[in-house]
């Protein structure tokens, strides 16, 4: 049985705890993919993918890049319509890859993602199963245990086609020699930078061009709706201090804890397993495992009989002991046999398992200690006063929402509940930091009972537990901006673009000048620097993206002679040249083990981008872009 806890320490246990990870801000209370939203943003082969599904998967992965960015990051317009994007496409392929494994007969059986779920960590409380701790996990991510096994067995399913793609790639030593020699070469170069800043004071831009660019580029200069609302919070951690503790529950807590434990011993055990697999067939298991029971009934010892004959990696050494475990650590089939025993030495009749067969073993029983009312008084005191606090929190969100309700703004109930009136700053229908990303609120904010009736929201239950109620402070219809505002912007544009045309000719009138005068003598000519660069590799840090890129694309000295090339950067051009290329170090030992895997990885990847290409193109799908998606 060891084996069954081994193989949830590896990537299947690593799936399942992503699996838990990600409902939280991506599912709320519909299913996985799909949902019942009226709203379809994509269909694969008939699939469907809710606008609700893209918000919560959009919302998570931005608040993800601005984590990793710090307090003051911010996406801009572009940014996150590009994300947006990205996450919708990553929400097709996860579906892509979902029909390909089941049409290609992966499976996951019932058993093995019973074990997965017993045995992750976030289901266990004091390292054991707890079906009350499933149940709560899962209402938190909106999840149930009728639904949430089939969800899993998707989500493995996705990674274990991946994994097949990723882990079937390889690079021979030949092509190790050959990639990694391009990988590890360095180039010596020479580079002089023409600034586009240099001919600012040549070029004019019309008011003409300036309108032209403007009535070309009307998706430019449009401000989205935006308002700002007033609002009153309600949190759930401000009652504790309001909460006079009852003796009286503390006392119900303690018997109900004293009950749960009475039913919570523990087993050890000792089996012998005969594994059913490629080189074994169920009948000659079967045969040797009567053998073996027969042998035990007629006084063998079983410990001897374990280590000559089980299968199960991890006990056998040990005489087959698996140690102590409580009622719900192995598949049903081997828990319903090693807790049916009647006492300490019986051995169960043969059981089957999805591992194989099994002789079971009752080594021991232990009964779980009852701690005292003083032991756990503190702990009982606090579950104590959250639940109360929790009550006093509820019916104080009830008779508050009444009162919103009722009232035509939110100063009346605020006064009547000691509480402060709030406004937000001004934001679009992308959110903006703080409380106004959250989609619920979002929703809210633009609702037309807020902007066009003028009631207030009814509460709003944030993901933090808070209660926030809103009304309209202000609202800015969505609208062009006028020519007058934007004037400046799109002529200082127009002028660097004609600058940087500029600058190119003026690289390329020096590249033509080299081959006469060489190099050196034609960048002087113009009046520029010349800088070198030696043993420049494909990770140099200090030079500029596509100088770089360009360096390695850049033709060797011919006979000696470096060649001339223009490369365009963001606000100049610049004249290039590689003066030599050198071999880079050569790899041994473990430097070629780890590149060699590297490089697989890498073709792995680029594998799972062609069959995920392959699936794509092959595949009915249909994206209904609304609006909003598209913002």
């Amino acid at each position: 049985m060891q084996a069954f806890r081994d193989v949830v320490r590896g990537w299947l246990g690593k799936t399942m705890l992503g699996l838990l990870a990600l409902p939280l801000v991506l599912v709320g209370m519909e299913s996985y993919f799909g949902g019942n939203s009226e709203v379809i943003v994509a269909e694969v082969d008939g699939h469907e993918i809710s606008r609700s599904l893209l918000d919560k998967a959009f919302e998570n992965q931005k608040q993800q890049l601005l984590a990793r960015s710090g307090a003051d990051a911010a996406l801009t317009d572009a940014q996150q319509k590009q994300l947006r994007e990205r996450v919708l496409n990553s929400l097709i392929q996860r579906q892509l890859l979902l029909t390909s494994a089941k049409d290609a007969g992966y499976e996951v059986s019932d058993a093995t993602i019973q074990t997965l779920i017993q045995s992750t960590p976030t289901f266990q409380e004091a390292g054991k199963f707890s079906p009350a701790r499933y149940a709560q996990v899962l209402s938190q991510i909106g999840e149930t245990p009728a639904t949430f096994p089939d969800r899993a067995r998707e989500e493995i399913l996705t990674s274990q086609r991946v994994s097949g793609l990723l882990m079937s790639a390889f690079v021979t030593p030949v092509e190790l020699d050959q990639l990694s020699g391009l990988d590890s070469q360095q180039r010596d170069i020479s580079y002089a930078v023409v600034p586009a800043s240099r001919f600012m004071g040549q070029v004019q831009v019309s008011d003409a061009q300036v309108k032209a660019f403007y009535d070309q580029e009307q998706t430019r200069f449009s401000r989205p709706e935006a308002v700002s609302v007033n609002y009153l919070t309600l949190s759930r951690d401000a009652f504790q201090a309001q909460v006079k503790l009852d003796p009286a529950m503390v006392k119900a807590r303690y018997d109900e804890r004293v009950k749960a434990l009475s039913g919570a011993e523990e087993r050890q055990a000792a089996h012998i397993l005969i594994a059913v697999d490629d080189k074994v067939k169920d009948a000659d298991a079967k045969a040797r495992i009567d053998a073996l029971a027969k042998q035990v009934a007629e006084g063998a010892d079983f410990a001897v009989l374990a280590k000559a004959n089980s299968k199960d990696p991890g006990s056998a050494a040990n005489g087959g002991d698996l140690g102590f475990t409580a009622r719900g650590q192995f598949v049903p089939e081997f828990d319903k046999a090693l807790f049916g025993l009647a006492k300490v030495g019986d051995v169960s009749p043969v059981v089957k398992s999805p591992f194989g067969y099994h002789l079971i073993k009752l080594l021991a029983v232990k009964q779980p200690a009852i701690p005292s009312v003083a032991q756990l008084q503190g702990e009982l005191e606090k579950e104590v006063r959250a639940t109360q606090a929790d009550e006093l929190f509820t019916q104080t969100v009830e008779k508050l929402d009444a009162a919103v309700y009722e009232s035509a703004d939110l100063q009346g109930p605020a006064k009547s509940f000691a509480l402060t009136v709030q406004t937000s700053p001004v934001f679009d229908r992308r959110g903006a930091d703080g409380l106004w990303h959250e989609r619920k609120i979002l929703d809210a904010a633009f609702s037309d009972d807020l902007i066009k009736e003028r009631k207030n929201s009814s509460a709003l239950t944030l993901k933090d537990g808070t209660t926030i109620w809103l009304s309209l402070a202000s609202h800015e219809p969505a609208r062009k901006l006028p020519l007058s505002e934007v004037t400046a912007v799109i002529r200082l544009k127009l002028q660097l673009d004609q600058a940087l045309t500029l600058a190119v000719k003026e690289a390329e009138s020096i590249a033509k000048a080299s081959t006469t005068v060489g190099i050196p003598g034609a960048v002087a000519k113009a009046g520029l620097t010349l800088e070198s660069k030696s043993a420049v590799t494909r990770r140099e840090p200090q030079l500029d993206p596509a100088l770089l890129r360009d360096a390695f694309r850049a033709a060797p000295p011919v006979a000696g002679k470096p060649q001339a090339t223009v490369v365009k950067l963001a606000n100049a051009a610049a004249v290039l040249a590689v003066t030599a290329v050198k071999p880079g170090p050569v790899l041994t030992g473990s430097q070629r083990t780890a590149t060699q895997t590297m490089l697989g990885e890498n073709r792995g990847q680029q594998e799972l981008q062609d069959v995920l290409g392959y699936l794509r193109d092959e595949a009915k799908i249909k994206i209904k872009e609304t609006k909003k998606d598209t913002e």
